[in-house]
């Protein structure tokens, strides 16, 4: 039960089951990488469970999965919190239809960790899959928690205990900065409605179905969210808490109280917010230290839990809230997904209830907290650190735009538009296409000159204050204007530049993607230079051709892509040798019943 040796793979949840495809998906996150987005789409459809560090190698294979999934993929981000990639890529301008910035109604974070997923085959309903996480789209190695449920779509009316996440669905077109193009609002809806009507189950054991809380979706703040029942024991878990959060969890309880939090939070509280809990746990310096890969990213606390013991049953609440009062009191946008089960008293071992977790283990990985005085906080550090807050936010809330225009050859970004500023922030800005070097000091009407490719709509910020505090580091996905047709098939252009490269790529999509990340790991580092290098005089390619026409003619519909963006883009009919385009044009004629066999 819970325990933490029982870990899931987040791209799991994107993966249809057997016989199914995956028809479109909902994620919502606070934070956001970059990169993990565009590896998402290859770990899914590729199936493969390589990194993304390993994903990320071959540019070619993301570009395909997410030419293939990118239309059914939308996610939905607080606007302020994008990460700065750990490289420059023209690939991320393959991003910016499926990322959107959005902004809590009520000035907070937007904060829930959902991800809504329909996937689809012949002659059967349709499959609803709902997660509701504790961690956000990132290379962050925090110890989270997940709730995965998923049932059929069914036909009767609205369910009471799904209402709430379809309510979070539909309000999302609405507080995005940017509006969503027609189809994909549709989409979004459609799922809205779908959900509505599904009762998603329980595990084993626990009262049907899961039960769905959405926060903050509201105008203006209410009293402090609080579980639905009153109980004994309490179990809470959360790396964020403050006095509001933590008060309004106890005073549902009377009886034994643990707490589990991180240090730091725990030393800012105020004196007496800790007495009515009766353990308190940080995790312990081994737990903090796990990893394998020698990376430094934080591996602290990050799962939020709250379990309540009532009679013989405990209810469990799972979602993205911390214990703070911007998330209970509606000022956050949260998702809370709650379920009952047996507490089993006279089987702790077996039940689901605060003991049995304690002792799956999750205990061992912490030890009891022993409050340190705090440091008094630099007044002049607080100060600088408010400023930079102050700066993103302002960033974020101005009508910034890029707008390119171009001589013929090369192309200009201008980052256009006004902030209001705090004194005292020195702010710089650079495409996250190129690199931070390129970084120019804010103001209106910077300009780069960059190649069709890398125009982007993500722009990167620095801010720097003369405080000892670190730079702060975010991107924003702006409005455009003027921003050309084409730039995929530059992009391609870019990573196809030879007749060669295009028939070793041609042979690796007719393996479709899983065969894609089978040669790519295959061919290693040389991964051009393989067996596919007999050119178009080579058998086996015009007998897959001629194989995947006969039997699967929609492994034809990647090579139909590529040909026509390389013939679309500048010099790359040149690419696509005329001897194949004479049979690749019999072939697709035959396929789509223009021509004759």
């Amino acid at each position: 039960m819970l325990s933490p040796e029982a870990r899931t793979i987040a791209t799991d949840i994107l993966r249809p089951p057997a016989g199914y495809a995956l028809d479109h998906a909902a994620i919502t996150t606070y934070s956001l990488d970059l990169d993990v987005i565009l590896a998402l789409p290859l770990a899914v459809l590729a199936q493969s469970d390589r990194g993304i560090d390993e994903l990320l190698e071959d540019p070619m294979l993301i570009l395909e999965s997410l030419r293939e999934a990118g239309s059914r993929l939308d996610i939905f981000v607080d606007a302020a919190s994008i990460a700065v990639p750990h490289s420059n890529r023209a690939l991320y301008t393959l991003l910016e239809d499926c990322v959107h910035p959005v902004r809590a109604p009520n000035g907070g974070a937007f904060h829930p960790k959902l991800w809504v997923v329909r996937f689809t085959q012949d002659e059967a309903p349709a499959l609803l899959r709902v997660a509701v996480l504790t961690r956000n789209l990132t290379y962050d190695r925090s110890w989270d928690a997940a709730l995965v449920t998923e049932a059929e779509l069914a036909d009767g009316g609205t369910q009471t205990s799904s209402a709430a996440l379809s309510d979070l669905l539909r309000t999302l077109p609405e507080i995005c900065l940017q509006s969503l193009d027609a189809e994909r609002a549709l989409a979004v809806m459609n799922l809205a409605e779908d959900v509505a009507r599904v009762a998603f189950p329980a595990p084993e054991k626990f009262k049907n179905p899961v039960q769905f809380e959405a926060l903050g979706l509201q105008d203006g703040a209410t009293a402090p969210w609080q579980p639905d029942r009153y109980g004994d024991d309490a179990l809470a878990i959360a790396p964020f808490v403050n006095r509001t959060g933590l008060d309004a969890l106890s005073e549902t309880s009377s009886g034994h109280r643990t707490l589990i939090s991180r240090r730091e939070a725990l030393d800012d509280l105020p004196d007496g917010a800790l007495v009515p809990w009766n353990e308190v746990f940080v995790l312990s310096e081994a737990a903090l230290d796990e990893g394998e890969d020698g990376q430094t990213q934080s591996s602290d606390l990050h799962a939020k839990l709250f379990a309540l013991e009532h009679g013989r049953r405990v209810t469990w609440y799972l979602g993205s809230a911390n214990f703070t009062a911007a998330a209970f009191t509606g000022r956050n946008v949260e998702v809370i997904a709650s379920m009952t089960g047996p507490r089993d008293e006279r089987a702790r071992t077996k039940g689901f209830g605060i003991a049995p977790f304690k002792e799956a283990g999750f205990l061992r990985l912490c030890e009891p907290y022993e409050r340190v005085d705090a440091v008094p906080t630099d007044e002049t550090v607080k100060k600088a650190r408010e400023r930079l807050e102050r700066a993103r936010a302002a960033l974020a809330a101005a009508e910034l735009q890029v707008r390119c225009t171009t001589d013929g050859e090369r192309w200009s970004l201008t980052l256009a538009g006004e902030a209001t500023l705090p004194e005292g922030v020195e702010v710089h800005a650079w495409p996250v296409s190129m690199k931070e070097d390129q970084a120019q000091a804010f103001s209106s009407d910077r300009t780069w000159s960059l190649p069709m490719s890398w125009l982007t709509a993500f722009m990167a910020f620095r801010l720097r204050v003369d405080a000892d505090l670190d730079d702060v580091r975010f991107v924003l996905k702006l409005q455009t204007r003027g921003m050309p047709e084409g730039r995929v098939a530059q992009v391609l252009r870019h990573l196809i530049d030879t007749p060669e490269r295009f028939l070793q790529f041609l042979r690796a999509l007719l393996g479709g993607l899983e065969g894609l990340v089978g040669w790519a790991e295959a061919e290693g580092g040389d991964r051009w230079e393989g067996n596919w290098a007999g050119g178009l005089d080579a058998e086996p390619l015009l007998e897959d051709l001629v194989r995947a026409a006969a039997r699967d003619p929609a492994r034809l519909e990647p090579i139909r892509r590529l040909i026509r963006d390389l013939q679309d883009a500048p010099d790359g009919q040149k690419i696509v040798p005329d001897d194949f385009l004479a049979i690749w044009d019999v072939v697709d004629g035959v396929v789509s019943g223009e021509q004759k066999p």
